[in-house]
């Protein structure tokens, strides 16, 4: 590459052919010297004596590293790929405490339900209980109902004929989420 002015590569607003901004070229530059900088500095390409400093290969813990990180992704994009493929786990079974607060809620809803209407609802879904969600509902009469609740754990039956502070106790104890006071 021959040598270029400075403004022949940097600026395009400034012409060439202004007399005042013509820079004369680097007498002691060479044939295949680089323009760079605002300057116009030149820079030789460089000999092939400091070729030989220059290291042709990654480092050796480089590809050890590599190696590592490669076996790291295909046994975690495994392990991801066999989760997806085995589903969620399995719900844990409720305790005794969870079954018995699940149990308090559905009975709260249907009591509201009652409260507002005169009556027991016909079906779950009437009381805004899901239906498949472990509750079993029996209405006996228009003021009187059975109400269960298993979900893969113990089962627990509630007769709206029993007082709930009897069944369940006070509601803070119900709703302590199983603390002991």
């Amino acid at each position: 590459m021959k040598y270029r002015t400075q403004y022949d590569l940097f600026d395009p607003e400034v012409l060439p052919d202004d007399p005042k901004l013509e820079v004369q070229p680097d007498p002691d530059a060479p044939e295949d010297a680089y323009t760079i900088g605002e300057h116009g500095d030149t820079v030789r390409a460089p000999d092939g004596s400091a070729a030989s400093e220059i290291d042709d290969g990654p480092k050796p813990w480089v590809k050890a590293l590599a190696a590592l990180l490669a076996l790291a992704f295909v046994v975690l994009t495994g392990w991801n790929v066999s989760r997806v493929v085995s589903g969620p786990p399995p719900l844990p079974k409720p305790s005794p405490v969870q079954v018995k607060q699940t149990l308090y809620m559905g009975v709260m809803r249907i009591d509201t339900y009652r409260r507002a209407r005169g009556v027991t609802p016909e079906t779950l879904a009437d009381a805004d209980l899901p239906e498949n969600a472990g509750y079993t509902y029996r209405r006996i009469n228009l003021s009187h109902y059975v109400l269960a609740f298993e979900n893969g754990g113990p089962k627990l039956e509630y007769d709206s004929s029993v007082p709930k502070e009897t069944f369940f106790g006070s509601p803070r104890a119900v709703l302590s989420m199983g603390e002991t006071q």
